[in-house]
């Protein structure tokens, strides 16, 4: 996957991330809330974590995100039963972790091509 092609995913995955935090702050419901969570629930932990590694193959990076996003939700979840149930302060802490680590990849992406941070 070429460095290009990890940044605009990267930016359009922040993106969802955004879009997420919103539809949670502002309590909207409906169909586009429900597609915009599963995306970010699939895509983006998994994303913020396997993109470090750079995998070779487009095939394998995707494959590799999705069992991690899956793992990482699991593993929360798995936390919220042995601990208390907050769903709210597990998708704060989620969005504001993966936001965060979306961000350095956008910086140091930017870093690499040559740009200012």
């Amino acid at each position: 996957m070429t460095a290009r092609i990890t940044t605009a995913v990267t930016a359009a995955l922040l993106a969802v991330t955004a879009i997420t935090a919103a539809f949670a702050v502002l309590d909207l419901q409906g169909p586009v809330r429900v597609v915009v969570t599963l995306l970010f629930l699939f895509l983006v932990p998994g994303w913020s974590v396997v993109t470090f590694f750079r995998p070779g193959s487009s095939s394998l990076t995707w494959a590799l995100v999705i069992a991690a996003s899956v793992a990482i939700d699991l593993l929360g979840a798995q936390l919220m039963l042995l601990t208390t149930w907050r769903p709210a302060l597990a998708s704060v802490f989620a969005l504001v972790v993966c936001a965060v680590l979306l961000g350095f990849h956008l910086v140091t992406a930017r870093r690499a091509a040559g740009g200012h941070a």
